[in-house]
C-alpha cells in the first residue's frame, strides 16, 4: 500500500522535477510477468524511481547489500523499496559470499509472474558511459526458465536512461524502452552450453542498452559532443525535419555516433575541430555570451534590438507575478537544495534527494500557506482557497519562467553593446561560428554519404 502511495506521489514529482521527461517506446512495457527489466546506473536513487514509475504492475529491485547494513534501512529497503539484497565481491573483500538462497528467491518470484528490476552493471556513476554487464541478470532468467523447461515465458526488458544533468532542478531525461527479449529464444544454447547461454544473452542484453544510450569515452569527448549540440542542433533540425521535443535523443545520438566514426576515419582531424569548438565557446564565456544569441546574421541585428524591447515589456507587465511566485516558492526551492546538499555532496544521490526533499518541504509550506489564506484571507470561502492552493505552483514556474527572460535580456543587452562597442571581437566570433558550421556541414555531408 505505502509502495503504490509514494510511487503515484513520485511520478507525479518527476514531472515536476525534470524540465523535458520523455519516454520513447512505452508500449513496449507488459503489465504483468514473469518480467526482468534492466537499465543503465547513473544516478544511484533516481534510477530506481523513473524505472518503477513506468511500470503497472508491483516491482521487487535487486540491490547491493551494502543498503541493507543498518535495522532501519533493512527495514525500507525491504518493505517499502521492495528489495532482494545481493552481496558483491567488491563490498565485502576477502569474504566468501553465497547468494544461492537470493537466486533461490529470484526464481520463485519470477515463477509467480513477479516483475524485477536490476541494475546489472552492478554499481552506480555519473558518466554518460556503460560500465560492464554483470551475467546476474542472465543466469536469473535463464535458470528460471531451465527450472521450468522454458515454458514459464520469462521476458527480459531493457530502459536506456539518458540525464542532460542528473542532479539539476528542471533538466531533461530521455527514457528509451527497448523491444522485449524473449529468455525462450535461448532454450537450445542453453541445452548446449549453460555458459555461453549466458555470455550471450549477456551481450544482447548490452547491445539493446547501448544502442538507446549516449556514450562517451572521456570527459572530453563528453563535452565536444554537448558543444556540438549547442551550435548545431537546430541545423540539424531543420535539415531533417525533426521536432526538437520528440527527437532529442534521436539528434544526440546521432553526433555521437558521428563523432565516433571520424575518430576512427580521423582522429587528427576531430581533436582539431574539438580544440576550435573548445576555443569558440570559452571565448563565449569569457564574455558572458551564448551561442544561441549569436545564431542569426549582422543583418539580423536590428531583431535583437526588437527582441529586447518585446522581453522588456513582457518583464514589466510580469513583474507583479514575478513577486508572488518569489514569495510563495522561494523559501521551499532552496531549503529543498539545503536539506540535499548537506545530507550528501554525491552527485548520484543529490537529484533524487532534492525531488524527495522538495515533496515534503513544499507539502509542508504549501499547507502552512493555505491555512493562513483560508482562516485569515478566505474566512471558510473554500472556493478562494482551492483558487489560492491552484495558484501557488503556476506562480513558482512563473518566476522561473520570469527569471530566465530576465537572464536573457541581459544576455541580449550584452551581445548590442558589444557588437557597437567591440565591433571586432563580434566579426571575430562570428567569423568562428561560421568556421565551425562549415566543418560540421562537411562532416555532415560526408558522414550521410557512407
Amino acid at each position: 500500500m505505502l509502495y503504490n502511495f509514494l510511487k503515484i506521489i513520485f511520478k507525479l514529482a518527476l514531472r515536476v522535477f525534470f524540465k523535458e521527461y520523455k519516454v520513447i517506446n512505452k508500449t513496449e512495457i507488459p503489465s504483468d510477468g514473469p518480467l526482468i527489466v534492466v537499465s543503465n546506473h547513473p544516478s544511484t536513487f533516481m534510477d530506481p524511481i523513473i524505472v518503477a514509475s513506468l511500470l503497472k504492475q508491483d516491482a521487487r529491485f535487486i540491490a547491493k547489500g551494502t543498503l541493507f547494513n543498518s535495522v532501519f534501512k533493512d527495514w525500507a529497503m525491504r518493505n517499502i523499496m521492495k528489495s532482494i539484497p545481493v552481496y558483491r565481491k567488491q563490498d565485502n573483500p576477502g569474504k566468501q559470499l553465497n547468494n544461492d538462497a537470493i537466486f533461490e528467491q529470484c526464481f520463485l518470484f519470477l515463477e509467480g509472474k513477479g516483475t524485477l528490476i536490476i541494475f546489472p552493471e552492478g554499481t552506480s556513476i555519473n558518466e554518460r558511459k556503460l560500465q560492464d554487464i554483470k551475467t546476474g541478470t542472465a543466469r536469473i532468467a535463464l535458470g528460471t526458465e531451465a527450472r521450468n523447461n522454458f515454458q514459464l515465458g520469462t521476458k527480459i526488458l531493457s530502459i536506456g536512461i539518458n540525464y542532460s544533468d542528473a542532479p539539476m532542478f528542471r533538466s531533461d531525461v530521455w527514457i528509451n524502452v527497448e523491444e522485449l527479449i524473449h529468455v525462450s529464444d535461448y532454450k537450445e544454447e542453453y541445452a548446449k552450453n549453460d555458459r555461453q547461454a549466458v555470455r550471450l544473452l549477456t551481450e544482447k542484453i548490452r547491445s539493446n542498452l547501448e544502442k538507446n544510450l549516449i556514450i562517451t569515452d572521456d570527459e572530453q569527448e563528453d563535452q565536444f559532443i554537448k558543444n556540438v549540440e549547442v551550435i548545431y542542433k537546430n541545423e540539424l533540425v531543420s535539415h531533417f525535419s525533426l521536432d526538437p521535443k520528440l527527437h532529442g535523443f534521436t539528434i544526440t545520438k546521432g553526433i555521437e555516433e558521428a563523432v565516433n566514426h571520424f575518430e576512427e576515419l580521423d582522429k587528427t582531424w576531430v581533436q582539431n575541430l574539438q580544440q576550435k569548438v573548445a576555443d569558440y565557446m570559452l571565448r563565449l564565456k569569457n564574455n558572458k555570451l551564448e551561442d544561441r544569441f549569436l545564431a542569426r546574421d549582422k543583418s539580423k541585428e536590428k531583431s535583437v534590438f526588437t527582441d529586447s524591447i518585446l522581453r522588456v515589456f513582457f518583464l514589466v507587465l510580469g513583474f507583479p507575478f514575478y513577486i508572488y511566485g518569489l514569495i510563495t516558492n522561494i523559501i521551499p526551492y532552496h531549503l529543498s537544495g539545503r536539506i540535499a546538499e548537506e545530507m550528501t555532496n554525491d552527485e548520484e544521490y543529490l537529484g533524487p534527494l532534492k525531488m524527495t526533499a522538495g515533496i515534503f518541504v513544499y507539502s509542508i509550506f504549501y499547507g502552512f500557506l493555505i491555512y493562513l489564506f483560508g482562516h485569515y484571507i478566505a474566512k471558510g470561502e473554500w472556493w478562494w482557497t482551492i483558487c489560492f492552493l491552484a495558484s501557488l505552483p503556476i506562480a513558482g514556474f512563473f518566476a522561473m519562467l520570469y527569471y530566465q527572460r530576465l537572464q536573457n535580456l541581459k544576455i541580449h543587452w550584452r551581445l548590442i553593446s558589444i557588437f557597437y562597442k567591440e565591433p571586432d571581437l563580434m566579426g571575430e566570433l562570428f567569423a568562428a561560428r561560421k568556421s565551425i558550421i562549415k566543418d560540421l556541414d562537411w562532416a555532415k555531408e560526408q558522414y550521410l554519404s557512407n
